[in-house]
């Protein structure tokens, strides 16, 4: 009798082995993990439990967005009735830890869905958890057009940088009033900084198919805080605008430098300019820069964004800046996926997310293109008067 156990144990073990293998044949190594893990049960009273990691200092306003877009969405009945629950971490800007922090969402939190993280450098790894999980993710402030390729779980809700570098490029060669009238720009990128390099290379490819010319191309470290020899570089060049695609503190210092060596020309930046400390730190020299974002606090934009402006600045106190509101559209356009979902998996919410078309909340987005790039307008804004202003809408 024991005998047959042990010979029935063991046709039961070579049966489920030839199983997997011909599951790992005919699906693929990706897909048969996803298969494993197990589908998240509502759990907490029913809550539809959503992971949510973002950064501090900076930007650390996605999450705020995402409490504002949370409570609204309770408030509207959840997902068919059922509230969903807002899980944040906080990964300090650390990428191990954003990493651990994704794993024990997953599997510890047992999330249905993961929004953020904030930076592009996170997102890449987070990015490869969430896939070999089979978790649906968007992050929020990640603006490199490499994030998603590490599979089709993995969305953006920001523009990329090669959908940014377009609309500014245009700006930058369009007649005056509608752009700069530019015929020629320097650029002066940090080294070593994906965002910085990405973007220099999008504006200056738009620029020069557009018929611009690059007539200085200059290069600075992180840290740095003297640039007289760039700028020295770029005057003797005489370009009609420089373009400076970098993050904060080399920004304002880089510009009110160039204003102390009496250069006069004007300044163009990317969404890394949108930090509270700008002007605090580049004060009057800012005077008539302008930079592309995502969002502006601005009456000019349409209804649901104003609805945004309102309702965020009840909650906090203060206008939402560029990361709040990705935050809010990131966790909507997750959860209004799950509501479009025939039955809550994660594999049906990925499905919904890339059927998503005409999306309105703090900015509109149409859809999503093949890359889960979000397809969507870029915000001119222009420091003017000690503020920065919004100044246009270039829609895609």
């Amino acid at each position: 009798m024991m005998q047959q156990q042990k010979n029935i144990s063991k046709y039961t073990i070579s049966t489920l082995l030839i199983l997997f293998l011909m599951i790992v044949l005919f699906t693929g190594c990706d897909q048969v993990q996803q298969l494993l893990v197990p589908v998240p049960e509502l759990e907490d009273g029913g809550a539809i439990k959503i992971g949510f990691i973002y950064s501090t200092p900076r930007p650390k306003t996605t999450r705020y967005g995402a409490e504002l877009a949370a409570s609204q969405l309770n408030a509207e009945g959840g997902v068919r009735g059922t509230p969903i629950q807002l899980i944040a971490r906080d990964d300090r800007n650390n990428t191990e830890r954003s990493i651990e922090l994704a794993k024990a969402l997953i599997t510890e939190e047992r999330v249905l869905a993961i929004v953020g993280p904030d930076w592009s450098v996170h997102a890449f790894e987070v990015s490869k958890v969430a896939q070999a999980h089979g978790i649906p993710m968007i992050t929020t402030y990640p603006t490199n057009p490499n994030v998603p390729n590490v599979g089709d779980f993995v969305f953006m809700a920001a523009f990329t940088d090669n959908r940014q570098g377009k609309p500014i490029s245009d700006f930058a060669i369009t007649p005056s009033p509608d752009g700069l009238g530019a015929t020629t720009t320097a650029i002066l990128t940090q080294r070593d900084l994906a965002y910085s390099e990405g973007l220099s290379t999008f504006f200056k490819t738009h620029f020069t198919r557009s018929g611009g010319m690059v007539v200085a191309h200059e290069f600075y470290t992180a840290g740095d805080t003297d640039f007289t020899a760039q700028l020295t570089a770029i005057a003797e060049s005489a370009p009609d605008i420089i373009f400076l695609p970098g993050l904060l503190p080399e920004i304002p210092l880089v510009v009110k430098q160039a204003r102390e060596l009496d250069i006069t020309t004007t300044f163009l930046g990317g969404d890394g300019w949108d930090d509270p400390d700008l002007i605090a730190i580049g004060g009057t020299a800012l005077e008539g820069s302008f930079f592309s974002n995502h969002f502006s606090p601005s009456p000019d934009l349409d209804e649901d964004a104003r609805q945004f402006i309102a309702a965020y600045t009840e909650m906090f106190g203060v206008a939402p800046d560029g990361p709040a509101s990705l935050g809010y559209d990131a966790l909507r356009l997750m959860v209004q996926a799950m509501r479009r979902a025939g039955e809550l998996t994660p594999q049906t919410i990925r499905d919904q997310i890339a059927a998503t078309e005409n999306y309105r909340g703090a900015m509109n987005i149409s859809g999503y293109d093949e890359n889960r790039h979000a397809i969507k307008g870029v915000v001119i804004n222009r420091i003017s008067d000690g503020e920065i202003q919004f100044y246009q809408l270039i829609e895609p």
